[in-house]
């Protein structure tokens, strides 16, 4: 009896160290957490109010001179992301953001910046966002290797037959160059901004230009913009006009409209 009761008691000691010990773990995480949101706002306070403004709405002093604005952090909806459509983006996809820029923008590459200081101001932008804590980031689809046919004659053939059929002339034209019959009708974005189509065969892609870029959009869709999420259509087997590899085919022929030569697409630095 004896033996049992002190065996008992080595367990509740035991078990109080280890919950003690979770709960500093916890306090510590909490702690690192304001820590590095305390930096994050230090460096968006120097670089990035000036356009994305004191409450991150996207209406800083230079807003109103930008012909493409900046974003607003507080509605939680990031064009760019590796998260399905409707979810929210990863801290990977927001540090690619700022390390590389957003092409065709006046978001520029923040490579001059710490990994500490990116890292900082991501937990600072995020908190303009209330939810988001509470919804967290969405799981990253699966972009697989490109195949080797990639650009083949026969892929951009079927690529320009899936250009049809999913309806992407509407709005980005019949040869790609933004001016489709919708494109002049479509309605602002969700941030109140007018809406123009890519023009496929002119200047880089803003969520990048590799392969693999086009491949995410695709499946993931633009957020808060007119252009959709192709995830359901590309990955639901039981559709009998979608075939294994179309999206890579439709990957194909919008490579095909570029006037930058394919072979130089393919070797653009992928981050």
């Amino acid at each position: 009896m004896r033996h049992h009761m002190i065996r008992n008691r080595k367990t509740i000691v035991v078990a109080s160290m280890l919950a003690a010990a979770a709960l500093a773990g916890g306090a510590r995480a909490a702690a690192q957490g304001r820590d590095l949101q305390a930096d994050g706002k230090q460096v968006y306070e120097e670089y990035c109010i000036g356009c994305h403004g004191a409450n991150g709405d996207g209406k800083g002093p230079a807003a109103d001179m930008l012909i493409v604005k900046p974003r607003d952090f507080t509605k939680g909806i990031f064009k760019f992301r590796s998260t399905p459509s409707g979810t929210l983006p990863t801290d990977e996809d927001l540090y690619k953001i700022i390390s590389r820029g957003v092409y065709r923008t006046s978001m520029p590459s923040w490579s001059l910046l710490s990994e500490h200081q990116r890292l900082a101001v991501i937990e600072y932008v995020k908190h303009f966002y209330p939810e988001w804590k509470e919804r967290g980031p969405g799981t990253p689809i699966y972009v697989p290797p490109p195949p080797e046919w990639l650009g083949s004659e026969k892929s951009v053939k079927r690529g320009a037959e899936l250009y049809d059929m999913l309806g992407c002339a509407a709005c980005h034209g019949q040869t790609g160059e933004g001016n489709g019959s919708s494109a002049a009708s479509l309605a602002p974005d969700a941030w109140g901004n007018p809406q123009k189509p890519f023009n496929f065969t002119l200047g880089n892609l803003k969520s990048g230009p590799t392969p693999q870029d086009v491949y995410r959009t695709f499946m993931t869709g633009v957020g808060g913009t007119a252009m959709p999420s192709f995830g359901d259509i590309f990955g639901e087997p039981d559709n009998e006009s979608i075939f294994e590899g179309d999206a890579w085919n439709l990957v194909s022929y919008i490579l095909s409209l570029r006037k930058k030569p394919y072979a130089e697409l393919v070797k653009e630095p992928h981050l």
